[in-house]
């Protein structure tokens, strides 16, 4: 049956490959169109089976990199919207080492000019239904047409196969880029690996030819533009206590610091189309004496330039995180943070500071650039726990999901295409066999296609915790050693938090995680006998890496400046220790193991109180980033971690007995992930962490032509 652009049915539900919908017992779906186009080639083939590597060679153009993880992925998607829509058919079959078929025949629907003309009558009472429903219509299009400026229309967007040209491929991490004026040069960021931060130019009419570095500077270099004549860069420059805007020739190589940016908070800059005014975010003191920012003002054509400050009107006591001109440099485009900590976009006038929301909140806005010619704004927003590109038409307040996983930072070239680098950093869970003569290579234990991390074993339940957002949003799974029988522990209805440092105790009944929804840290347990969750009221707001104690009914948790000891009703039963901590881990002998910096790692003795430095010399990549082995056949007791030192990754342990560090592996940058913890199932000798599929990132190119109208 030909399926490439006509309608047909399958079972009960209707699929219209055009409009890539999927509809069934009155409800519908939008599916994606690589997703539509998979079950066109399964119905194609029906009643026939048709295999994977088939199925790749059609769908994905013989790409089998990305076409094995892809089809696992739209299969899964596929079974997952049927059983939704209709619990009680199955509708694709996997055949043992053969491949997929559909179930159900699939039947032709006829188009308007295969359908004869049929004589038909309407009745009293299905008139009344049409007036009924016409009323309804104009009720909902009378509440959008005076709703508030920040409700907008949500529209699909659909991009045409290998639309998306990639712009860069080098080693490393390339970011923030900059087109000229003339479309002719790209500047952007590039960490290669093992070096800092620098800023590098590329010739567009000579793809071919090697990158040309422009910064060589202990600093980390940001976002940059072009002034309109393609003669000179301004850009800003990060180091430990400073952020600068920095003028830099590209005629003559000599640089120039104009001034502050923010140091506090994310920086960002824009330049005016004409090139006479700098827009840059900088620190600023509110009223209330917290520290927010303002968008500045610097006039770059006089002969001494000109610094001013946007005025602010009504929320003063907020901070930007990015910014964009209008073509016609009247307004800007700014993200700001609003409640929880989240991110909107909001537009505000130059001269009068006046401000207009336009969009809903995002858990985090990651850039956003203006149309050199149209009301139209590209940004990189952050919601349901994966970030995604975004259009949004000023005038007609349309909002579109591009779909593109990872699109940030774009930036728009003269001729309306959008230049962006893809932050698509899927995490994977990952295991390392130690305490072997011979090195062994990590390995990934779940091979899903969604971000697994935090991962944690307990030995009682024989378990591995992790935290995954297969479901759709942030939830805890476990998993067996061996990566079967998968489960879902939890279903909290959230769209935007993310479930993060889950941590058993120590006879299994217990999982204790934090729900991070910007700006807060609400603290749970989740109790096996009953298999629910229960919220545990702390008194400060953001409760990070909490850890169960020894007796597995009290936990230490710290309120940034010292630990605690608290049970699972919440009453505080005091400090852990005297000393200021963040994060502490207590042993089955009661001792407590305990950080206050990176830098040392400290211990409480169970049996006299005090407190003292166990290991001083270790540079750790986050002060909870490591894991206290006891001893075992293997070795006297270890503290394995991560270590970190300008681009060099390593996974180290520090020998408890010969108080000395040893490398265990080294590994790419940005190999692992460094907030996600560490853990060790002892029976198969495996250290086990959440690593990147891929650290490398890239700069794409959207053409003009394919972009919303």
């Amino acid at each position: 049956m030909e399926t490439s652009n006509r309608a047909y049915q399958l079972g009960p539900c209707v699929v219209n490959p055009l409009e890539n919908k999927l509809i069934c017992n009155g409800s519908e779906q939008l599916l994606q169109p690589k997703f539509i186009e998979l079950l066109g080639c399964l119905v194609g083939r029906y009643p026939e089976p048709i295999t994977r590597e088939d199925l790749i060679n059609h769908v994905w153009e013989g790409n089998f990199y990305v076409g094995e993880k892809a089809l696992t992925n739209a299969i899964w998607h596929l079974r997952k919207t049927f059983k939704e829509l209709d619990p009680e058919q199955t509708y694709i079959e996997t055949l043992r080492k053969t491949g997929y078929r559909v179930l159900l025949k699939p039947e032709p629907i006829a188009t308007a000019d295969e359908v004869k003309t049929e004589s038909f009558s309407i009745t009293a009472v299905q008139i009344r239904q049409l007036f009924v429903a016409f009323c309804l219509i104009s009720l909902v299009g009378m509440y959008w047409l005076f709703s508030s400026p920040s409700e907008q229309i949500n529209s699909s967007f659909v991009l045409p196969l290998n639309s998306i040209e990639s712009v860069t491929a080098s080693p490393g991490r390339e970011i923030y880029p900059s087109i000229s004026d003339d479309q002719h040069y790209l500047v952007y960021s590039w960490r290669q690996l093992g070096k800092q931060n620098n800023l590098y130019l590329r010739d567009l009419h000579f793809p071919e030819h090697p990158a040309k570095q422009l910064t060589d500077s202990p600093f980390t270099e940001g976002r940059s533009v072009f002034s309109p004549d393609s003669n000179t860069l301004y850009y800003y420059r990060m180091a430990s206590d400073v952020c600068e805007i920095v003028k830099l020739s590209l005629v003559n190589a000599i640089s120039v610091v104009l001034g502050e940016c923010s140091n506090s908070y994310a920086a960002d800059l824009d330049i005016s189309s004409d090139g006479k005014t700098l827009a840059y975010i900088a620190d600023h003191t509110g009223q209330s004496g917290n520290r927010v920012t303002r968008i500045k003002l610097l006039g770059l054509q006089e002969k001494q330039t000109k610094e001013t400050v946007i005025p602010c009107n009504d929320d003063c006591e907020t901070v930007y995180e990015s910014v964009s001109f209008s073509p016609d440099a009247q307004r800007v485009v700014v993200t700001r943070n609003v409640k929880n900590n989240q991110k909107a976009l909001f537009l505000i006038d130059v001269k009068t500071g006046q401000s207009q929301r336009l969009t809903h909140d995002f858990v985090d806005i990651h850039g956003v650039d203006w149309h050199p010619s149209k009301e139209q704004l590209a940004f990189s927003a952050v919601e349901g726990a994966k970030r995604y590109g975004y259009f949004y038409d000023i005038k007609n307040k349309t909002l579109i999901n591009t779909q593109i996983a990872g699109m940030s930072s774009p930036n728009f070239s003269g001729d309306g295409s959008v230049y962006y680098h893809q932050w698509d950093l899927d995490k994977v869970i990952t295991r390392l066999k130690i305490d072997e003569q011979v090195a062994s290579s990590p390995f990934s234990m779940l091979s899903t296609n969604f971000s697994s991390l935090f991962p944690e074993y307990n030995q009682q339940q024989n378990k591995l915790l992790y935290v995954s957002n297969e479901s759709g949003s942030s939830q805890l799974w476990i998993v067996n050693p061996d990566s079967s029988s998968r489960k879902q522990l939890t279903n909290i209805s959230h769209s935007t938090a993310e479930i993060r440092d889950p941590t058993w105790s120590a006879d299994g009944r217990y999982i204790l995680f934090s729900l991070n929804d910007n700006g807060s840290a609400r603290l749970f347990f989740y109790d096996f006998k009953v298999e629910q969750s229960q919220q545990i009221e702390l008194p400060f707001s953001y409760a990070a890496k909490p850890k169960f104690s020894a007796d597995s009914q009290h936990f230490l948790v710290s309120d940034g400046d010292y630990l605690y000891r608290y049970d699972l009703s919440g009453k505080n039963q005091g400090k852990a220790v005297e000393m200021p901590a963040q994060y502490g881990v207590e042993t089955q002998s009661g001792d407590i193991l305990f950080t206050n910096s990176r830098h040392a790692i400290w211990i409480k003795h169970h049996d006299t109180g005090v407190e003292e430095m166990l290991v001083n010399d270790v540079k750790l990549a986050r002060k909870y980033a490591w894991l206290q082995v006891a001893k075992n056949a293997y070795h006297e007791g270890r503290i394995y971690y991560y270590k970190e030192r300008r681009g060099d990754y390593r996974i180290s342990y520090y020998d408890l007995a010969s108080k000395q560090h040893h490398d265990l592996i080294a590994l790419p940058e940005r190999a692992y992930s460094r907030s996600s913890g560490l853990t060790y199932i002892p029976d198969e000798r495996w250290l086990v962490y959440t690593a990147y599929l891929s650290p490398e990132i890239e700069i794409k190119r959207l053409p003009a032509a394919y972009l919303p109208k």
